[in-house]
């Protein structure tokens, strides 16, 4: 731990995008606590991080409760929580089963809920950057995106209502909106070269994101020198939300 430094919790610490921030916001000098599902998880994190860890699930309040409670104690302060925990599921409607449903309500909105509420707690009397992930699924319309568009689209409206709740603490919350990025939860929407081609024409800039291009922003939103932004949706997604590519026209 560094004394007087920002302090950070990550939720979801094994997915491609908490990596990507997580080398960034330990090079930067920063305490992190990194969550993950089961302990064998947060050994290997706390081993390629130097960092605290913390069991948790998006199912379970109490653990992310805990998580958010045990980075306070150990740091003093937290300055920061990013919601990274999520999932991706590309079917219409009608072939949707409540289960599948209600799992992806959990692990995205859900999850960032939790967190919010442990997180505004710990952020009472300092202030701080809370950072959801939302999508561009959420600002576009997308075949086969229901339950998953949904959901994001609940976070955009979690997070604008606890921005204007919170704002009078100091507590500054964001979401940042991804297209497709080539992480090992989409993997299997760019692994083939087929459906690797098919994606990078949806998206303007005729590329996929990398884990960095939303860990970058994701980190900007944190830093305390943009203490003036709050209540956001930043599209970091290629174009896809906002623009027709040409080859499209």
């Amino acid at each position: 731990m560094t004394d007087n430094a920002p302090s950070y919790v990550v939720l979801g610490g094994t997915s491609s995008v908490a990596k990507a921030l997580s080398h960034r916001l330990r090079a930067s000098g920063g305490n992190l606590l990194l969550t993950a599902r089961t302990e064998a998880s947060c050994i290997e994190l706390a081993e390629q991080f130097c960092c605290e860890t913390a069991v948790a699930s998006a199912e379970e309040a109490a653990s992310i409760d805990g998580a958010v409670q045990r980075a306070l104690e150990r740091f003093g302060k937290i300055d920061g929580v990013v919601n990274c925990m999520g999932s991706v599921l590309l079917k219409p409607a009608h072939l949707t089963s409540d289960t599948e449903w209600h799992d992806t309500l959990a692990t995205n909105l859900t999850s960032s809920f939790f967190l919010l509420r442990a997180a505004v707690k710990a952020m009472k009397q300092g202030g701080g950057s809370i950072v959801l992930i939302s999508s561009a699924a959420a600002q576009i319309g997308l075949a086969n995106h229901e339950a998953i568009a949904a959901a994001k689209a609940g976070i955009i409206g979690l997070m604008r209502s606890a921005a204007a709740t919170y704002a009078g603490r100091g507590i500054r919350v964001n979401a940042v909106a991804p297209g497709l990025v080539k992480s090992e939860m989409t993997r299997k929407l760019w692994e083939t070269e087929s459906a690797a081609t098919a994606s990078k024409q949806m998206h303007a800039l005729g590329r996929l994101g990398e884990p960095d291009d939303i860990a970058k922003t994701i980190a900007w939103l944190l830093d305390s020198e943009n203490s003036w932004i709050t209540g956001q949706t930043i599209s970091v997604d290629g174009g896809l939300s906002s623009v027709v590519p040409r080859n499209k026209i």
